[in-house]
């Protein structure tokens, strides 16, 4: 079942399948293109379908599988509280790549990650065996030891968006009132209107009961991932991984980022590549896509 409005100009996907999770939740999973599989997900209270300006700079040369993390874009509807929810995530990620794994067959995998699927990869990537030859996450958001001078601005940045997204708006009669609200966020100002119109309609889904349209990620689900957790440990176990990553963050021309600093940080101590997008936002993929695009490219070239 298709949970989400379709995003606009995205071509039909190849194949498309869900991959049942533990506990009766769907994760959506489609194809785009032939080629050496690439594999990318989306940031907390988003969808895949937002980054697509960027992911879609794949699908000529490259097995594209993109997927909506559980009670994201497409995947099934939030139904209650998970009492830890960074734990489960991290289950589901295992459900998923053996899903893709089962559905296309095993294949060497590039993973290209923003944000929350980001740290769910670096993470999963330390405790389980994965496709991956290479990882690049775009601003992981990896809470760095309490010692660390990064680590209270971090905190207070990710306890600002859990409240914000507590308090989100839930109900829309139509995708336009999103739009324009995103089109008003200085958080999306270097966003143009083609990848905001992506965001607002993959952000929402329709409920037929109700005849209006609501968030795909339910506002309490999306505040109880930004608490970050039952993550005890996570900045040393990522450093652990024994894979090619590339760190990337964007750098703002006009204000200063909680991101780069710790990213920064954390590829010294993961001895992890880094770079940094300038002129560009936590949201670099919308707003940059070529040039994240860019970066996914030659990372590739230097392992092969």
């Amino acid at each position: 079942m298709d949970y989400a409005p379709s995003a606009p100009a995205l071509a039909a996907e190849t194949h498309a399948f869900q991959v049942l999770l533990e506990d009766g939740a769907t994760a959506s999973i489609r194809v785009y293109g032939k080629g050496p599989r690439i594999i990318c997900s989306h940031g907390n209270g988003l969808a895949i379908d937002a980054f697509q300006s960027f992911w879609r700079l794949f699908t000529d040369d490259y097995e594209t599988v993109v997927f909506d993390f559980r009670h994201h874009g497409r995947s099934s509807p939030y139904r209650q509280p998970i009492p830890h929810v960074w734990p489960q995530l991290i289950r589901d990620y295992e459900a998923i790549m053996q899903g893709i794994t089962r559905e296309l067959g095993p294949a060497p995998s590039l993973g290209a990650f923003h944000s929350m699927s980001a740290l769910t990869t670096l993470l999963h990537a330390a405790e389980y065996q994965t496709p991956w030859i290479g990882i690049v996450g775009f601003e992981p958001p990896a809470t760095p030891p309490a010692n660390y001078p990064e680590f209270q601005s971090f905190r207070t940045e990710n306890d600002r968006l859990a409240g914000r997204a507590a308090q989100r708006r839930t109900t829309f009669p139509n995708v336009r009132e999103l739009f324009e609200s995103y089109r008003r966020s200085s958080a999306f100002a270097g966003v143009d209107d083609a990848g905001l119109q992506a965001l607002a309609a993959s952000t929402l889904r329709w409920n037929d009961d109700r005849q209006l349209y609501e968030l795909a990620c339910a506002r309490e689900f999306e505040a109880s991932i930004f608490t970050m957790q039952d993550l005890p440990g996570a900045w040393e176990r990522m450093c652990s991984v024994r894979l090619p990553v590339q760190l990337v963050a964007g750098e703002p021309k006009t204000r200063t980022s909680p991101f780069v600093d710790m990213e920064r940080a954390f590829a010294r101590d993961g001895g992890f590549a880094f770079t940094t997008v300038p002129d560009a936002s936590h949201f670099m993929q919308m707003e940059k896509p070529a040039e994240c695009a860019a970066i996914v490219r030659a990372f590739h070239a230097g392992l092969t």
